[in-house]
């Protein structure tokens, strides 16, 4: 039988999971965190040094407490570890470490989390297990006889190791870019990008992320942001084609409703190193012939090491697959924030907005759900002033 308990459940300790637990403990109620690994926040030691923030240090704190201006404005992965190690210690939840969550199913009017320490029971559940459980590749032809080396982008953490060597980049997405400048920056004798679809591309500035949410949260039709980011991307790079870099042919929205996932990225020094010859851009991956590439129109390539930053995905089939809350394009909840399906009240999932925010979202749907579970009204001016 089931450990009986009326505390919230939260399925994951990162950044979301811990946001919803300050939420919560604000309502006067006392989750209890499961984590599979044996530190808050594990993914992000495991990132690549250079990582930084996409999203305005002004709109990218947590519930309750603020990233400071010691930071700058576009944190680096460091930066918002030692912020997270510093919310966790003021925050203080109850976190059992070193769990795995293999089920969970409804029985009765509430929940069963099937883990490592025993089956619990609650009436509320929140799934915050994150966009980035699983690295995701493309079953390339031929990729598993490939004479080079073949990596995700997951396990890429510092350029050294490519100094002098011939990289290709697959991948076009923020952090495609960030590798392959970091890369070029760093000395790799040649550093190629496969574009198969290029995507908006926006300028790294503060307006740009206070755009973005408030596209998201307010009555902005989809095709006037897809023209909207059109012409950004135009009014900012002009025209690139002589570098091999195609105009986009659709929308941030309309991008994300093709692949299932984020559309564009932030450039943080891909078109001046493309321009300057840093970085070469080349067409998509069709699959690899033992020491060769092989793009799109029957080009070979011959590169020594190929990353590929193809994305990652939820994971989530084995522990809710059989509840109907998942959509069948990538894995990801039907519903995120307060709202949740008529056949599953009660459960909750944090962090998978579409396209996303991250941290912004996190903190607006933090609140959303201690709302949800709680009953407390609050004001959404209110919870936008938390923001700032």
């Amino acid at each position: 039988m089931p450990h009986s308990s009326d505390r919230p459940v939260i399925i994951g300790a990162g950044p979301g999971g811990l946001a919803v637990a300050w939420t919560l403990k604000e309502a006067g109620l006392d989750p209890l965190l499961l984590d599979r690994e044996k530190v808050a926040c594990s993914s992000w030691y495991t990132y690549y040094s250079s990582l930084r923030m996409n999203s305005w240090r002004r709109l990218s704190h947590l519930p309750g407490m603020k990233l400071t201006a010691e930071f700058g404005p576009w944190p680096m992965r460091n930066d918002f570890i030692t912020y997270m190690e510093k919310y966790v210690r003021v925050l203080d939840p109850d976190i059992r470490f070193g769990t795995e969550v293999y089920r969970v199913d409804r029985e009765g009017d509430g929940w069963v989390v099937r883990t490592s320490i025993g089956d619990l029971s609650a009436r509320n559940v929140v799934v915050a297990t994150g966009l980035h459980r699983r690295p995701w590749m493309p079953d390339w032809p031929g990729r598993e006889e490939f004479a080079g080396e073949l990596t995700h982008a997951r396990d890429y953490t510092v350029p050294d190791p490519y100094v002098g060597k011939d990289v290709l980049v697959v991948g076009c997405g923020p952090t495609g870019i960030d590798i392959a400048v970091a890369l070029a920056r760093a000395g790799a004798s040649r550093v190629r990008l496969s574009i198969r679809h290029m995507p908006v591309l926006f300028k790294l500035h503060w307006t740009t992320s206070v755009l973005s949410q408030a596209i998201k949260y307010g009555p902005v039709p989809h095709w006037l942001v897809n023209r909207a980011s059109l012409l950004m991307h135009r009014l900012q790079w002009g025209d690139l084609s002589e570098y091999g870099i195609a105009m986009p042919v659709e929308g941030t929205m309309a991008g994300t409703a093709r692949i299932g996932h984020a559309y564009g990225a932030i450039d943080r020094g891909l078109i001046p190193a493309v321009r300057e010859g840093a970085i070469e851009v080349v067409r998509g991956v069709t699959g690899f012939d033992r020491k060769s590439v092989l793009l799109e129109g029957d080009v070979s390539i011959k590169p020594e090491v190929v990353i590929a930053a193809t994305g990652q995905r939820p994971d989530m089939e084995g522990l809710l697959g059989h509840l109907g809350v998942l959509n069948e394009r990538g894995g990801r909840p039907k519903m995120f924030g307060a709202d949740t399906l008529p056949h599953a009240p009660g459960l909750y999932f944090q962090g998978y907005r579409l396209p996303p925010g991250q941290l912004p979202d996190m903190s607006v749907d933090a609140w959303a759900i201690a709302r949800g579970i709680s009953g407390r009204s609050r004001s959404r001016l209110a919870e936008a002033l938390r923001w700032w």
